[in-house]
């Protein structure tokens, strides 16, 4: 797979980017990126999501620059919410999103975005709320880099209270040294209480509930599993939703808000499943 720009017919590729991807070794892989780049430079962009759909399977494990050649062959095609999920994969870190990679995703996505509330508008769908701060701190939180600030946060504090326990305490320039030591161990045992909680919290949050997006563009929401239940709202492609329950086939997203109901499992993808395979 050579060095390419990543591209957008109409408004959608607001940032030109270079990329060079690392994952993607196989000549299968990058046969079927190759051909997606094909269609997609000649505007064919259900052809070209084809290839791409198969470059991802292929390759088995999360790549950003895939992830985004989706979503944008997606948001093409007016299929909004596949478009917001891939778009948001592309931003995970697992992929390996360059900075550049990472500003072309997050331009776009807000483009699919403000198309997803307009649709949602015109066909009385209803779409989940704009991230808050709060949803900001918790996907920070979920980030592995404070897991491990945690770690070492809690390593130095028991390092410094094993020190502190070894020294006998002495006037003078040894008292003030003591004083330092017990002010920087409590507060690394308090980094560590905090970060170790929050982010225990946060990940056991994305088990129970995991994370995901509507993919169809309208989605009806039943009060039950099972097709023949009553329809009690529909949910509009792109928002993204908590999975709470599961029956074989269908799962109960919650909204932001609250408001829940059931939908078929197909019309879903979490955004922390598996990434080699298509939702």
């Amino acid at each position: 797979m050579n060095a390419r720009r990543t591209r957008g017919a109409m408004p959608l590729a607001l940032v030109w980017v270079t990329l060079t991807p690392a994952l993607v070794h196989a000549d299968a892989v990058d046969d079927a990126f190759s051909a997606g780049n094909r269609e997609a430079a000649a505007g064919r962009w259900p052809e070209a999501a084809s290839h791409y759909e198969r470059a991802r399977a292929l390759l088995g494990q999360p790549s950003s620059l895939l992830s985004y050649d989706l979503g944008t062959a997606y948001a093409q095609q007016g299929e909004l919410g596949r478009a917001s999920f891939h778009l948001r994969q592309a931003l995970d870190f697992r992929g390996n999103p360059t900075a550049q990679l990472a500003e072309a995703a997050r331009a776009n996505l807000a483009i699919v975005r403000r198309r997803a509330e307009l649709r949602a508008a015109t066909t009385n769908a209803i779409i989940d709320s704009p991230q808050s701060w709060w949803d900001l701190v918790v996907e920070t939180l979920r980030a592995p880099g404070v897991g491990w600030l945690s770690l070492v946060s809690g390593f130095v504090a028991l390092a410094l209270f094993a020190w502190g326990r070894a020294q006998t305490v002495r006037p003078g320039a040894n008292e003030r040294r003591n004083a330092v030591a017990r002010a920087l161990l409590w507060s690394l045992g308090g980094v560590w209480v905090l970060t170790a909680s929050l982010h225990a919290l946060s990940l056991r949050a994305d088990r129970t509930a995991p994370r995901a997006v509507v993919l169809g563009n309208r989605v009806e929401a039943r009060e039950g599993p099972g097709s023949h239940r009553t329809v009690e709202f529909a949910m509009q492609g792109g928002s993204e939703v908590r999975i709470v329950d599961r029956t074989p086939g269908w799962v109960l997203a919650r909204m932001s808000g609250g408001i829940a109901g059931w939908v078929p499992e197909s019309e879903v993808g979490e955004l922390d499943g598996p990434s080699g395979r298509s939702p």
